[in-house]
């Protein structure tokens, strides 16, 4: 079974290069992608957005079935959010500040 961290960093990978296809398998169904100034994608409209800068974590807190990972995106606050469902790590959520 895949660890958070290294589903979090697939994910880092994939959107940095709007890799459709990876973010398809790693984004949660009900995934939401929270943005400045109260847009919001669900996960058919994250992969088709322009990417943005690389992900950089600075505080990781996992629980068995909850993953939070706190950092910055193109110097801007962002939160990523996974959960773990059957074995299994998905992205279901990522907020960036304004």
């Amino acid at each position: 079974m895949e660890t958070f961290e290294e589903v979090l960093a697939r994910w880092c990978d994939a959107d940095a290069a709007g890799d459709v296809e990876a973010l398809a398998s790693l984004l949660a169904d009900g995934f939401r992608g929270d943005g400045p100034a109260g847009r919001v994608l669900g996960k058919a409209g994250w992969p088709g957005r322009v990417p943005a800068g690389a992900f950089r974590w600075t505080r990781l807190q996992v629980t068995p079935s909850v993953g939070v990972a706190t950092g910055t995106r193109d110097g801007v606050a962002c939160t990523v959010v996974g959960e773990c469902r059957a074995g299994r790590w998905r992205i279901v959520n990522v907020q960036r500040g304004s």
